[in-house]
């Protein structure tokens, strides 16, 4: 049997070339370490650019002079961590400026690496020591959240109260001021504390809907989204949430077995509930070994295991690089908590290579995985609980950030089916399964790191009669991707759909196929792409709470 690969032509549909947008792209973002920055004098000149003079080197002097520099600030003035005390932030438009610095002044500038950001990326007042203006919030860092790309999206939306998020978790603490005046409905309210069941609610919840520029805690990724709460560890939990109007619901707890001899009504009630616009994140779980034969990679634990409820795993944020954080043990190099990377340690080798010391131990791995989330940041709720570990996480704290940015993706296009939410997540996401110490996780890990900012681009994109809808550079080999109300435009470049990638997209103007697209579905897989002018351009608003069955009455 041939592989399917078929494309509808309704309207115009043509295989070419378009003129690239240049929008964000005009300035180029650079963190580097510089030693004794103190010898450089920073003014701003007439036409808004950065004049940099040298009192040690004039080489240094003239090689800033023959580049455009638009910022030149420390990254990090908050910080604690001595490595990122020398931080700076350097915008060009030319990289040969910092290849030239480095290349000129090797143990002057160091770890030069670029980003990509926007000049209106919002930070507020409780962002954590990672932000580039005063923090009021807990004195801790923000990978979290500069990983995922939050302040750029925050440029966009920072959320909107018709999107109400569901927390299925045990207390979330109604006095506190990240939740004070934020929560519509506690369907159950725990009591506890001390422990995990006052801590933890408070944590997982802080993550996806914490109030932000308030002075204190953290910011939440959706901090203008309504939301309710609920106890945990049932799907009729789950179900009274979306009684109480939530579209989508944090669920960072999982269980070996759920729903006995009703399992399959559940999984039936979850397509319902997907189909009609709600979906259901769930953490992964923690390294639990469900199946009892010693090993835990690729066990499935529930409600994340069941089909269409999005699934997420974390991973490490803290180090940048590879080298950042080189220890000796025994007498072999390691290292910890690598970006991007699942195992917490590694062997380093002399080429760079990592090769976990462990490989069962972490967060759940497994093939039901679709998306992983950075697993550490703040803890708020340990914080009011007394807990002795502030800062730490793991799949608990991973899936609150795709919830949060699910919230995000919403307030600004709500008419996104759950298909198109999930589907952008994953277009959207970072691979980094093939990055070296994931190589035992390959296949594991869902289909890549979630980017807050390119997820809620893409969505305002969708919606945009004007906007052009861009999938590119990456290689999908499984995943099911719809894109089917796409305004305008949906420009597919550098990007491969192979084997079991299956691809529904839909637009009302143009799919343009650009050089260096690779469609090439086995059986398993198909392509179709299709132009419709009939797609809808209307608003999309909340609908009336459909009221379910119990699950436990359905045949």
């Amino acid at each position: 049997m041939r592989p399917i690969a078929t494309i509808l032509l309704l309207t115009s549909f043509y295989l070419g070339w378009s003129q690239q947008n240049t929008e964000d792209f005009e300035r180029l973002y650079f963190h580097v370490n510089i030693t004794n920055a103190q010898t450089l004098k920073i003014t701003e000149k007439k036409d808004n650019t950065i004049a940099v003079l040298s009192m040690a080197s004039d080489r240094e002097t003239q090689i800033y002079a023959l580049y455009s520099v638009f910022r030149f600030k420390k990254a990090y003035p908050n910080t604690k961590r001595d490595l990122l005390k020398t931080v700076y932030t350097i915008s060009t438009d030319n990289p040969e400026l910092l290849g030239s610095l480095q290349y000129n002044f090797p143990d002057k500038y160091t770890r030069v690496g670029q980003f990509f950001t926007t000049e209106n990326a919002y930070y507020p007042n409780d962002y954590g020591t990672t932000s580039p203006i005063e923090n009021l919030g807990a004195p801790y860092p923000a990978y979290d959240l500069d990983m995922i790309m939050a302040p750029e999206a925050w440029g966009i939306t920072r959320g909107d109260k018709k999107v109400v998020v569901g927390i299925s978790d045990s207390k979330i603490d109604s006095l506190s001021p990240d939740f004070k005046g934020r929560i519509s409905n506690y369907i159950k309210y725990y009591k506890a504390s001390k422990g995990l069941g006052c801590a933890h609610g408070s944590s997982v919840a802080a993550i996806a809907v914490a109030t932000m520029d308030n002075g204190y805690g953290r910011a939440g990724i959706c901090g203008n989204c309504d939301v309710v709460t609920n106890d945990y560890g049932n799907f009729n939990d789950i179900e009274q949430l979306v009684a109480a109007g939530a579209k989508v619901i944090n669920a960072s707890w999982a269980k070996c077995t759920m729903g006995g001899k009703y399992k399959e009504n559940i999984q039936e009630r979850i397509k319902e509930m997907y189909d009609d616009g709600i979906i259901i994140v769930a953490g992964a779980g923690n390294g639990k070994d469900c199946n009892k034969d010693g090993k835990k990679l690729g066990d499935s634990l529930y409600p994340a295991s069941f089909d269409r409820v999005i699934s997420v795993s974390g991973v490490y944020t803290i180090n940048r690089e590879t080298t950042d954080q080189v220890f000796e043990h025994q007498g072999r190099n390691l290292t910890k908590q690598v970006k991007d990377r699942r195992a917490g340690y590694f062997y380093v080798a002399d080429n760079g290579t990592l090769t976990p010391t462990e490989i069962e131990k972490g967060v759940q791995m497994n093939k039901a995985v679709d998306l992983v989330a950075p697993r550490e940041g703040y803890l708020l709720g340990h914080d009011i609980c007394g807990e002795k570990t502030l800062y730490g996480g793991a799949s608990s704290s991973a899936a609150p950030i795709v919830t949060g940015i699910i919230g995000l993706m919403w307030s600004v296009n709500y008419c996104l089916s759950s298909y198109e939410v999930e589907s952008i997540l994953k277009l959207s996401s970072k691979g980094v399964e093939n990055l070296t110490g994931n190589e035992p996780y390959k296949g594991l890990m869902g289909a890549g790191r979630v980017n807050a900012y390119r997820a809620v681009k893409m969505s305002e994109q969708m919606k945009d009669p004007l906007g052009t809808v861009s999938i590119s550079n990456r290689d999908f080999y499984r995943f099911d991707f719809t894109l089917s109300s796409a305004q305008n435009i949906i420009e597919i470049k550098n990007q491969t759909f192979r084997e079991d990638a299956t691809v529904d997209f839909k637009a009302k103007n143009q799919i343009v196929i650009k050089p260096g697209t690779h469609l090439k579905p086995n059986t398993n897989g198909f392509i179709k792409l299709a132009i419709d002018p009939n797609i809808s351009a209307g608003l999309c608003s909340p609908s009336p709470i459909k009221k379910y069955t119990s699950y436990k009455e359905d045949n």
